[in-house]
């Protein structure tokens, strides 16, 4: 059984469980998603290519880094300490231009250029051109919408006129409710919400240091020929700078276990839950005991549903010490250096 066998060392890692925000904590292990994003990315990939993985590997210490993050508020207050304009609000983006700053804790106005310093005079008078046009269309909205809504409200009550009278100012009214809906969105609630207040709030994020990772790749003979030919072009695995050296990259020939068994005593494995039987077991001081370890649930790919990605979710055990008997069907061995390395592909 043919795969791909990377062995990859970074300094420092990052790989951020999705649930966590205050303190972004990481997996131990790289999960299959993110993997296979990076290999994607080596390779050139715009579209997906199916692939088997088993990751492994182990890493030296944990660490807690502070860092400050930029946060945007809900609302959108005249005498908070800053004004900003998102550069491209349809992303998750954090880049922003500053607009003006308020030079006392409270009782500034941006919309009247009370206690401020502006630093960009051209976006400062967009802002107050929009608050001035939401002025225009607050009158508007009272001296149209809702007179006609008033009328219509007078209507209803008058029993005198007829009833197709009615429903056809009833359509008319609802047609001016939705133009004017339309219009305000257009003219006015995108291009204000583009305008935001960030507060900068103390976080946290986990780092793994001195990892090092096990990976094995199975896919089609093209795929794997692309990765090898690639696999320089894999700079990062996590984050951006989860700088990663590539110490080996080499095709290997995976082989059955054997009668004698095969033991992972010292590395960590992502074991997958629907592969534990009665031939695998947790090796610990030269006992055979139940696998325990730490489950995950781990990302591999996924399907877009109504816009939406729907990702195929693998539930593992994070452990260690694992030993496999001969016939285990879902084991394979891998012999790096004399030791034997098992694999799990998923």
């Amino acid at each position: 059984m043919k795969a791909i066998r990377l062995h990859i060392k970074q300094n420092t890692a990052n790989y951020r469980r999705e649930e966590t925000v205050n303190c972004r904590m990481t997996y131990p292990l790289p999960t299959y998603s993110t993997v296979i994003g990076a290999l994607h990315k080596a390779c050139g990939y715009t579209e997906y290519h199916p692939m088997k993985l088993s990751i492994q590997g182990s890493y030296g210490s944990l660490k807690r880094r502070l860092f400050k993050e930029d946060i945007f508020l809900d609302s959108l207050k005249k005498d908070r300490g800053i004004l900003v304009k998102m550069k491209n609000p349809d992303m998750l983006c954090s880049a922003y231009e500053v607009v003006a700053t308020a030079l006392n804790t409270q009782n500034n106005d941006f919309d009247k250029g009370i206690t401020i310093n502006v630093a960009n005079q051209k976006l400062i008078e967009e802002y107050r051109f929009l608050n001035r046009r939401k002025k225009h269309f607050d009158k508007l909205k009272k001296n149209v919408v809702d007179k006609y809504s008033a009328k219509l409200k007078t209507m209803k009550e008058d029993k005198e006129i007829p009833e197709a009278e009615v429903k056809a100012f009833a359509k008319r009214v609802k047609n001016i409710k939705n133009a004017y809906k339309a219009l305000v969105t257009q003219k006015y609630d995108i291009p204000k919400s583009r305008f935001k207040t960030p507060t900068k709030a103390p976080k946290y994020y986990e780092l793994l240091c001195d990892v090092e990772l096990i990976i094995h790749i199975q896919s089609d003979e093209k795929t794997m020929q692309d990765i090898v030919d690639n696999i320089f072009n894999l700079t990062a695995i996590g984050r951006s700078e989860d700088f990663v050296e590539v110490l080996d990259c080499r095709e290997v020939d995976l082989q059955q276990v054997s009668k004698d068994g095969a033991i992972n005593e010292d590395i960590h494995i992502y074991m997958p839950i629907e592969y534990i039987d009665d031939d695998v077991l947790l090796f610990q001081n030269e006992e055979q005991l139940p696998l325990y370890g730490t489950k995950y649930l781990l990302n591999k790919d996924y399907t877009v549903v109504d816009d939406k990605r729907i990702f195929n979710k693998i539930p593992v055990l994070y452990t260690n010490g694992i030993a496999a008997d001969e016939g285990c069907k879902n084991a394979a061995v891998d012999i790096i250096d004399n030791k034997e390395y098992l694999v799990f592909m998923v």
